[in-house]
């Protein structure tokens, strides 16, 4: 006899938690504006990112036994309607009898009483789905139009253009119908008692049938518009290309500096094949001048093309062939007159020459392009630009009759450009220089920075803001101005971060002093504030309890984090006001993994949320720390392990003294023992001008004997490793092991796992004990007392 099937919540939250992909999960988070480390920890989860969301989801009441509506319409917001469908499906499974439509009344719920306005409404939303269902056919007729048979090269250009400007149309009808939908969504929730079933349910028919009928026209737009592309490529191949005297070859149209200007590549830059393209690959013959004349027809390889229309990146990460492929389409449609409407350059900016051409770090020079539109620096985080520099990519902007935006972001610039020529022209010509980092943008006439506009400072306070160490004192001085227009304007601040640049707060706990002098006044409007201090410094009773004040005076504060400290284990109970206490905030000690209770004003484990995040964040074990701080740490780790939270590394900064042979426990200096973490990924040992015994190092290897790696830093090791039973990682090749004696941005070496010596990670080439002796000497000399 077959067992019967279980029923219930239970069972409905297990297959519910199989349903929800990452995808669907990091949208719902979003839209519910689920808190950041909420959101991290959904995001790293490995395999149980749909069980942690369904635990979030009946936490905060969007599902119950009794109604799972704010959950599936949530679905269908974010499009996912399938998700939707399987969902209402395992829950009438499991929880037969409930209605899962059936609202919950909020008691805040806003409704309106007058039953005429209501009908009057529902007719206003009716007559304008109405309206978009027209729009939407009369585009779709315009897709019949489709057909490319017959058509010259001229009549197919003129096509392909209409077919952009159809497209762009359609995106913007969508957005418009989007969010009318989900304007009639929300009136259909607030008010669903008081509308008539016939009026509840037209509505809501009717909402989803313009939601399909965008998707059915994005696709139809999309075929179109490569069908035409198609159609051009094939008639630019079919033509037959002439080689006699008057007319220059296909090798000659390729160009001395090495671009692709014949018709077939022009027309693929343009156009911005994707991968799916008729043809996608252009193949060229290179002009490299260190290659032989027998070489001249040397086909370079697929060059992915770039869409001038849409937005360019140059990435430090992308190879040196790959973006030097994307400056030499840059300049092909330069010199076509083809306009490229945004180009960005991420991290790969690394100074910009008198000649106005930008210097990349991969060695390559980006020319002045004379058709964009917007030009976006990213560099490296907090990097400084040069008042030279800024004012050679301000005079880049003014020689261009085009370019309308210069966006400069994670760096730091200087507070006046010295030309006013430059200025002159960038007024004249209405070019705006947008400072992303403090959300303001440059008054050409005065020469100074100005708030951009109250609707860019929402969508930065929506990311959260960040101020690094290192900055000059004007750009602290625009982000606090930003912050405090935030606050005066009640704009919520989604986090703000103090990156190594916390000094001390003032004896009233209002004002944040920064390191470089600037004092930062208390926030009203910020929900999360990250103190990173950067050096494991302690932070006294006293010195807390005013960090406390400090974020209890915003009104919407959620979290106060702190970072790279050492916290008090306990406060008075006289520092905590009963109005710290009714924020009712979390206060973090990520190094710690604990959370610090204001009613018992005593440190604990309150959540896996804070465990997951301070593991992602990695564990740091410093020697000066009080047992206190130790104490916390090991507790956090051993509970880690027990859940299997993956650790994304332990460092232990001069705290480590040796490993108990009886346990297989790191001896910390303290004194305490560090167990073995099942979940670690890494283990750092930075043992500064200590020279490690063979003892040592098999000791830590079998305490990594489960960890992906093990690193040594700042300290001399022996010049062989015994490579034994108890080193079977090692042999296998489960366990890496590197040493970097005078840092990690200096010279690695790994261990050769057949003979156990270390190996130069650059040449390759293994360490001679000559080599090793000259090592260890030059270690005892640097380290000398």
């Amino acid at each position: 006899m077959a067992t019967p099937r279980i029923k219930g919540f239970g069972p409905f939250k297990v297959n519910l938690a199989k349903q929800l992909d990452k995808k669907a999960i990091l949208e719902l988070a979003t839209l519910w504006d689920f808190s950041r480390s909420i959101k991290e920890t959904l995001e790293t989860a490995r395999g149980d990112s749909g069980r942690l969301m369904v635990d979030e989801m009946e936490k905060v009441g969007k599902i119950s036994p009794d109604d799972i509506l704010s959950l599936t319409q949530a679905l269908q917001q974010c499009d996912n309607y399938g998700i939707a469908r399987e969902v209402e499906r395992i829950y009438e499974e499991n929880m037969p009898g409930k209605k899962k439509t059936e609202p919950v009344e909020p008691a805040t719920s806003i409704r309106c009483e007058d039953q005429v306005l209501i009908a009057r409404r529902c007719e206003e939303y009716a007559n304008a789905l109405t309206t978009l269902m027209e729009t939407t056919q009369e585009m779709r007729g315009k897709f019949k139009e489709s057909e490319t048979g017959g058509l010259s090269i001229v009549a197919l250009k003129k096509r392909h253009q209409e077919c952009r400007e159809t497209d762009l149309n359609l995106l913007q009808l969508k957005s418009t119908g989007l969010d009318t939908i989900q304007t009639i969504e929300n009136f259909l929730r607030e008010n669903h008692s008081e509308i008539s079933a016939l009026q509840y349910h037209k509505l809501r028919e009717h909402t989803l049938d313009l939601r399909n009928e965008f998707d059915r026209l994005s696709g139809l737009s999309k075929d179109r518009l490569q069908q035409v592309t198609d159609r051009l490529i094939e008639l630019q191949i079919e033509e037959p290309i002439q080689t006699d005297a008057s007319t220059p070859s296909q090798r000659d149209i390729v160009g001395k500096r090495g671009k692709s200007k014949g018709v077939i590549g022009a027309m693929m830059g343009f156009f911005g094949l994707g991968k799916d393209s008729a043809s996608n690959t252009l193949t060229h013959e290179s002009q490299d001048h260190t290659r032989n004349d027998d070489n001249r027809h040397q086909q370079v390889g697929t060059v992915e093309p770039i869409d001038p229309s849409s937005t360019v990146r140059i990435n430090a990460t992308d190879s040196k062939e790959r973006q030097q492929s994307i400056i030499d389409q840059l300049k092909g449609a330069a010199d076509e007159g083809i306009p490229i409407r945004k180009l960005i350059l991420l991290s790969s900016f690394h100074t910009i020459q008198e000649s106005g051409s930008i210097a990349l770090h991969a060695g390559l020079l980006l020319p002045f392009i004379s058709t964009l539109t917007i030009l976006s620096i990213y560099t490296e985080q907090g990097r400084v630009i040069t008042e030279t520099e800024f004012t050679r990519v301000l005079q880049y902007g003014s020689e261009s009759n085009r370019l309308r935006k210069l966006v400069f972001q994670l760096c730091d610039l200087p507070s006046l450009p010295s030309s006013t020529e430059v200025l002159e022209e960038i007024r004249k010509k209405g070019i705006k220089v947008l400072w992303g980092d403090t959300t303001h943008c440059l008054n050409p006439s005065s020469g100074s920075w100005e708030i951009d506009s109250i609707g860019k400072v929402r969508d930065d306070c929506a990311r959260g803001c960040v101020m690094y160490k290192g900055w000059r004192k004007e750009t602290y001085e625009l982000q606090i101005k930003m912050l405090q227009f935030a606050s005066e304007n009640e704009i919520p601040v989604k986090y703000l971060r103090l990156d190594e640049c916390y000094r001390s707060i003032t004896s009233d706990g209002t004002k944040i002093t920064l390191q470089s002098g600037q004092t930062l006044p208390a926030l009203s409007s910020v929900k999360m504030i990250n103190i990173e201090t950067g050096d494991g410094r302690d932070v006294s009773a006293d010195e807390f309890a005013r960090l406390l004040k400090f974020a209890s005076q915003s009104q919407i504060i959620e979290d106060l984090c702190f970072q790279r400290c050492e916290l008090p284990p306990t406060l008075p109970a006289s520092s905590i006001s009963p109005g710290m206490i009714s924020r009712n905030f979390k206060v973090s000690w990520l190094d710690s993994g604990h959370c610090f209770d204001l009613n018992l004003r005593t440190w604990k484990i309150d959540d896996m949320d804070t465990i997951r995040v301070s593991c992602g964040l990695g564990v740091v074990i410093y020697k000066q720390c009080s047992s206190h701080m130790h104490k916390l740490q090991m507790h956090f780790l051993k509970v880690a392990s027990q859940n299997d939270v993956n650790v994304r590394h332990i460092s232990l900064r001069d705290s480590y003294r040796a490993v108990d042979a009886s346990t297989g426990s790191i001896i910390l200096e303290s004194g305490l023992l560090l167990p073995r973490v099942s979940s670690l990924s890494k283990l750092v040992i930075q043992a500064v001008g200590r020279e490690l015994t063979e003892g040592d190092v098999n000791g830590l290897i079998e305490y990594s004997s489960q960890c992906p790696k093990l690193e040594f830093g700042f300290c001399f090791l022996p010049k062989c490793l015994p490579i034994g039973r108890l080193h079977d990682p090692l042999i296998s090749g489960k366990l890496e092991v590197q040493w970097y004696p005078d840092g990690p941005d200096k010279q690695s070496y790994a261990v050769d796992p057949a003979s156990g010596r270390w190996v130069n990670t650059s040449s390759k080439m293994g360490v001679t004990d000559k080599e090793h002796q000259e090592m260890f000497t030059r270690f005892r000399r640097k380290y000398k007392k």
